[in-house]
């Protein structure tokens, strides 16, 4: 079992696990990559050049190109270790290699996703976004995601998706309980600023093209069904 399964509540389930692209790992790790490659050539040079000492000045460049690549390996499991996950209530961010860092915002608190992404964005596939919800931290920034724009549309469809009975299944544990008193059933009913912004979220994926219009008026149509 996977760090992020250990996480899930009961019932919960993963609808998409992205990673920052792999862009974000090279930019990050090509300097400490290039130094120990100088440093290996000039343990060459100097073996073969050097009349005295050469063994010894050769050891220790060989040393010391050892600090740039443990860094560049410790920034790549990093990388990969790095899961920004959207499961049926919330959205997860495990990050940390050794010391594991995990934050998570709970859907029916996202207020807004904003993408944002430049020309090489555009052209390499990659963006940041940045989730506005209702908690005291505001803003989670998730920056160099790949596929952004699958990001966005997986998070609106799930948040759609969400409905006042799953919510508090986010905090049933894996234990049995004892069963609650049955109580009448009381469909979701969004509030109208809710629906106004989910609306324009639907809109926004729409003329970026990232659903069809039947896809659009099909979920818009699911919308005023819940009004």
């Amino acid at each position: 079992m996977s760090y992020l399964d250990g996480l899930l509540a009961q019932d919960e389930q993963v609808r998409l696990i992205a990673h920052r692209h792999i862009l974000f790992l090279i930019v990050h790790t090509a300097l400490y990559v290039l130094g120990a490659l100088a440093l290996w050539v000039l343990a060459f040079i100097a073996y073969n050049q050097l009349s005295t000492g050469k063994t010894i000045v050769t050891l220790i460049l060989l040393a010391l190109s050892l600090i740039p690549i443990s860094i560049a390996v410790y920034r790549f499991l990093n990388w990969k270790l790095e899961q920004y996950a959207i499961t049926t209530y919330r959205i997860l961010q495990v990050e940390g290699l050794v010391n594991k860092r995990t934050f998570d915002s709970s859907l029916e608190k996202v207020n807004d996703v904003q993408m944002t992404q430049g020309l090489f964005g555009r052209v390499f596939g990659y963006g940041n976004i940045d989730i506005i919800t209702g908690s005291e931290v505001g803003v989670n920034h998730l920056h160099g995601i790949a596929e952004p724009f699958v990001f966005k549309r997986t998070l609106l469809e799930t948040k759609l998706d969400l409905t006042d009975d799953d919510r508090p299944r986010r905090f049933v544990a894996a234990t049995p309980t004892a069963p609650a008193a049955p109580t009448e059933p009381i469909p979701p009913t969004p509030t109208g600023l809710e629906s106004a912004r989910l609306m324009s979220a639907l809109v926004d994926l729409r003329d970026s093209g990232v659903i069809s219009a039947a896809e659009y008026e099909e979920r818009r149509n699911q919308l005023l069904q819940q009004q």
